[in-house]
C-alpha cells in the first residue's frame, strides 16, 4: 500500500501552509486520532494549530469580520435546511425518495454538526461534504430528494466564507509575519511525526481500512497542494520570459 507523501513546506506561503494544515485537522477530526492511532500526537498537533490560528487572527475591529460572520450565518441556514429537507424525506411515502434520503443521510453524518465547528474547520468539512454530494451517484439521489440547488447555494456560500476569510489573512500578513515563522517552526515538525507513525503502521501492514483511506485522502490533498505550487511557479516563469515593452516615448 501507498504511504503518505512527502511535502515540502518551506515552498508554502503562509496562506497555503495555514490553509494545508486546516484541511489536515479537518481530516484527521473526520477519521478520528484513535482510528489512526495518534491520540497523544493529535493533541500536541492541535495545542501547536490554535498557536498558528490565534497569529492569523485578525482584530475583531476588521470589516471583514462582520461580512465572514454575516456569509457564514447564510451558510449555516443552508447547511440546516439541506439537513431537514432529507430528514423529512425520510419520513415520506414515497419509497424511491426515502431510499434517497437515507443514503444521503448517511453521508451527512459523516461530517456531523459542522455549525460547531471552527470557521476553517468547517470550510474545509463543507468543501468535502459538496464534494461528496455531487459525486455521479450522490447528485441523483439529490435530484430525486430535491435538493440539488440547494447543494449548489451551500457550494456558494461556502466559497464566499473562505475568499473573506482569505482576504482577511493577507489583511494581517505583515503583521504577524514574524509570528507565523515562529508557529509554523512548531506545527511542523509534529505534522511530519503524524505522518511517519501512520507510515510506519502501513510498512508494518498494520493500516486498517480508516488508515488507508486517510492516506488516499490526504495524498490527494497534498497533490492538490503541489499542483497550486507548480501553477504559480509556472505563472511566475512565464512573467519572467515576457518581453518588456518598450518605454513610452
Amino acid at each position: 500500500m501507498k504511504k503518505i507523501n512527502a511535502v515540502v513546506f518551506s515552498r508554502f506561503r503562509n496562506n497555503d501552509h495555514f490553509q494545508f494544515m486546516t484541511d489536515f485537522k479537518a481530516l484527521v477530526s473526520r477519521t478520528t486520532p484513535e482510528a489512526l492511532n495518534i491520540e497523544n500526537l493529535n493533541t500536541e498537533f492541535n495545542e501547536a494549530f490554535t498557536s498558528l490560528n490565534n497569529v492569523f487572527k485578525v482584530d475583531e475591529g476588521s470589516v471583514l469580520t462582520a461580512a465572514i460572520g454575516g456569509a457564514d450565518e447564510d451558510r449555516d441556514r443552508f447547511w440546516s435546511a439541506l439537513s431537514m429537507r432529507i430528514r423529512a424525506t425520510l419520513m415520506g411515502p414515497v419509497e424511491e425518495e426515502v431510499e434517497a434520503a437515507g443514503v444521503l443521510q448517511r453521508v451527512f453524518d459523516l461530517y456531523g454538526n459542522v455549525r460547531q465547528l471552527s470557521l476553517p474547520e468547517e470550510s474545509a468539512a463543507l468543501s468535502n461534504l459538496v464534494e461528496d454530494l455531487e459525486q455521479e451517484d450522490n447528485a441523483a439521489l439529490c435530484n430525486i430528494v430535491g435538493i440539488t440547488h440547494w447543494v449548489a447555494a451551500l457550494k456558494e456560500q461556502n466559497a464566499l466564507v473562505q475568499s473573506y476569510m482569505q482576504e482577511r489573512r493577507l489583511e494581517n500578513a505583515q503583521k504577524t509575519s514574524g509570528s507565523v515563522k515562529a508557529a509554523r517552526e512548531v506545527i511542523d515538525p509534529v505534522y511530519e511525526k503524524i505522518v511517519s507513525r501512520i507510515n510506519a503502521l502501513v510498512e508494518l501492514d498494520m493500516a486498517t481500512p480508516e488508515i488507508t483511506e486517510f492516506v488516499v485522502l490526504l495524498n490527494k490533498q497534498i497533490k492538490e497542494f503541489e499542483e497550486l505550487l507548480a501553477m504559480r511557479q509556472g505563472h511566475r516563469n512565464s512573467d519572467e520570459d515576457r518581453p518588456i515593452p518598450p518605454t513610452p516615448q
